[in-house]
């Protein structure tokens, strides 16, 4: 895949962008954002130079000047475990406007996350604009609840052949056909991705899945893998990261008449229509399952425009 060029942003851009975002989305939604958006640029920037490590003890040799292309700070490691590491961001863009390093902990997540091949996110411990001295970041290495795991397919015939590159929509009051789908490509060895409204664990048991990862859209956010039901954004960077890194794959929709009560219907149309995209570069299918009764019939037609009809 072609690499696209790279350009360095000022650090006054960078603050600007935060006081958008703090405007429209209020101050932790913006934060998230920002460590997001952080993410994808540390991972971007690793994936240009080709590079990568079996451990935190190799990534020690290349992250300073792996950073410094960043142009964020001045970085020092200081200490370094197995799956953790300690380090110090002295003269932080980001800090010297009085906030947090967001964007910053995001770049330095992304890019040992590209480096070892598994997923590293990062807490700010100490920072500049709140009096300390230089900012400290720590580095874990977490559960990539977004990765699925392998498993042995099935030698049967599968029991429905969707056509790669499209959304299915399907209209039925309970998800019955929509999980028999999902179940039947999960057996048969396609990356599957699980959002849904039902708590994870009763559905893992009920349909028999293992290895698959699943999304709980709620309001509890004590579970790793729970999203907000109302912020958006996270949920299509998280359907658009794992078609991306799982081309061919499915994801399953289980709960668009919640995500429509929480955010209306309009803003839900341009997120399938952003996840249409997403799918149809990846040679990946979503499925979304809907109760029909739950829409006017105009917004129902909405979504048949943008989906197939199963």
């Amino acid at each position: 895949m072609r690499s696209l060029p790279f350009f360095v942003m000022p650090g006054i851009a960078l603050a600007h962008l935060r006081e958008e975002l703090e405007i429209v989305e209020g101050d932790q939604r913006a934060r998230h954002m920002l460590y997001r958006y952080g993410q994808r640029c540390g991972k971007a920037l690793v994936e240009s130079f080709g590079l990568s490590c079996s451990n935190l003890a190799e990534v020690r040799s290349v992250l300073e000047p792996v950073w410094m292309e960043a142009g964020l700070s001045r970085m020092r490691i200081q200490s370094l475990e197995e799956s953790e590491m300690v380090v110090n961001l002295e003269e932080s863009v980001e800090a010297k406007g009085g906030k947090g390093c967001d964007f910053s902990r995001g770049y330095l997540s992304g890019i040992v996350s590209q480096l070892t091949g598994k997923r590293y996110e990062v807490d700010e411990v100490e920072c500049i604009s709140s009096g300390y001295m230089m900012c400290v970041m720590q580095v874990c290495e977490v559960v990539d609840v977004l990765k699925p795991n392998a498993h042995r397919e099935s030698d049967s015939v599968r029991k429905y052949n969707l056509e790669s590159g499209y959304s299915y929509l399907i209209k039925e009051e309970i998800p019955d056909q929509a999980h028999d789908i999902f179940v039947d490509a999960s057996k048969h060895g396609v990356p599957c991705l699980c959002v849904t409204r039902e708590y994870p664990e009763k559905l893992k048991e009920k349909l028999d899945l293992k290895g698959v990862p699943f999304l709980w859209l709620s309001m509890d956010q004590e579970k790793i893998y729970a999203r907000d039901p109302t912020n958006i954004a996270q949920l299509y960077s998280d359907m658009k990261t794992f078609v991306s890194e799982n081309r061919n794959s499915m994801v399953l929709l289980s709960g668009l008449e919640y995500l429509i009560s929480q955010n209306g219907f309009q803003k839900i149309l341009k997120l399938i229509q952003h996840v249409n995209d997403r799918v149809a570069v990846t040679e990946s299918v979503l499925v979304a399952s809907i109760s029909p009764l739950t829409l006017p019939e105009n917004e129902l037609k909405m979504l048949e425009k943008e989906m197939r009809s199963f």
